[in-house]
């Protein structure tokens, strides 16, 4: 007897049709208004069709994989993305699945077509830009000031996160693997393992402690990891979980990667940057996502030296960072949440491969300065020697912050 099919999901829907050009069936099963190409002009097409329907874009920021900024109409403000087509279709899925469970979420009003890729056009919120009012802001000011995020900032994005680690199923696949399985091909492989880097293979001592595999070994392991995941646990979840992806009042946005996703994945994307991603990695080296947010904590880098030991061809990294109270708070918390509702378990040893991959797979080690490329070498021997008391390490590293 042949078991039934599964149900064909929105963003599969969503997917076919946009693949069949059938965008009146797109704008039927989501809601939002779809509009043609306007005629080609000079410039940049998402410029000409947006000035073409009467707006005025007031700033623009150009990032590595699109084009966002601010534009006004008949005195109102907008937030408007020029992406892919392809990535346009996945974020108003994610939109509609992420919406529709409680989430708040900018109103989607209409993305506008072009021969090259789609404009989205959002309600205009001011945590989303100008006003400064991402939790990646609230952080910054509350660093500086030596106090925590004010509670009623934290308790709701908390409350939401607890509601949708709630809404779990089992899947075979996640928007978010496009940061985990498929970053083996896309990243490990041509930035590290083809290139043949050195330092891949060289004997690290962390804090007077020899480690007892290399770089190689972690990110050789992580990759066999991702090879064949299989059906994993899955919570709902906006997918790309970072302080600039969250505004105040537990506002959510940038939502391609929305939707029912690996929940290791999902806790390991929040760690890295909470811990020392987005505070600090990020902002450094992709400066131009950050332009429109409060200056970055001046205090927020690692304390890390690293010695290399041309006799035993070793390196020597001495590594601390102490989190500001404020990130230990937020991060200590948000550990507490996931572990409270999917138990001790989701911090073992299947947790590292996501961790390594964080730490490996978002900038290349090798364009960070040498401090810098030390402090997540030290983390990654740590996330990968010590991944049978994972729960402890993890906590470990955010109680430095308490003491700073």
């Amino acid at each position: 007897m042949t078991a039934p099919a599964a149900a064909v999901s929105l963003r599969q829907l969503l997917a076919d049709r946009a693949d069949a050009r059938d965008w009146a069936g797109v704008e039927a099963l989501s809601g939002v208004e779809i509009l043609g190409p306007v005629p080609s002009a000079v410039g940049p097409a998402w410029r000409h069709a947006l000035a073409s329907l009467g707006y005025r874009i007031t700033d623009v920021s150009e990032l590595k994989n699109s084009t966002c900024g601010f534009a006004q109409r008949n005195g109102r403000p907008y937030f408007f993305k020029y992406v892919r087509a392809g990535a346009a279709i996945a974020e108003l899925a994610g939109y509609l699945e992420f919406g529709a469970a409680g989430n708040r979420v900018p109103a989607l009003l209409s993305l506008l077509r072009t021969d090259a890729g789609t404009v989205m056009v959002y309600e205009y919120l001011p945590s989303m830009g100008l006003g400064r009012g991402t939790l990646f802001d609230l952080l910054c000011r509350a660093e500086r000031a030596g106090t925590l995020v004010p509670e009623r900032e934290v308790e709701p994005l908390l409350d939401r996160i607890r509601a949708n680690c709630a809404r779990r199923t089992v899947c075979s696949e996640s928007p978010i693997d496009a940061f985990f399985a498929r970053r083996v091909t896309e990243r490990l492989v041509p930035w590290y393992f083809e290139r043949h880097r050195p330092w891949l293979d060289q004997r690290v001592v962390v804090n007077s402690v020899p480690q007892p595999v290399a770089m190689r070994d972690a990110m050789e392991g992580t990759a066999a990891f991702f090879r064949d995941l299989g059906a994993r646990e899955c919570m709902l979840s906006q997918g790309d979980f970072s302080e600039t992806n969250v505004g105040r009042g537990a506002v959510f946005v940038d939502l391609s990667n929305a939707g029912h996703n690996d929940v290791r994945g999902e806790l390991a994307t929040a760690f890295w940057s909470l811990f020392l991603g987005g505070g600090y990695l990020f902002p450094k080296y992709h400066p131009a996502a950050y332009r429109w947010r409060e200056a970055p904590y001046a205090d927020a880098a690692p304390l890390c030296a690293a010695r290399p030991d041309p006799r035993t061809a070793t390196l020597h990294i001495d590594f601390a960072h102490r989190l500001s109270p404020a990130r230990a708070d937020l991060l200590s918390r948000l550990l507490e949440v996931f572990h409270d509702a999917f138990g001790p378990q989701l911090l073992g040893r299947e947790l590292a491969p996501y961790l390594v991959m964080r730490a490996v797979g978002v900038l290349d080690l090798d364009t960070l300065e040498p401090a810098d490329r030390a402090a997540c070498t030290a983390l990654v021997l740590r996330f990968w020697n010590e991944r049978d008391d994972l729960g402890n390490v993890l906590r470990t590293l955010v109680d430095h912050g308490r003491t700073r």
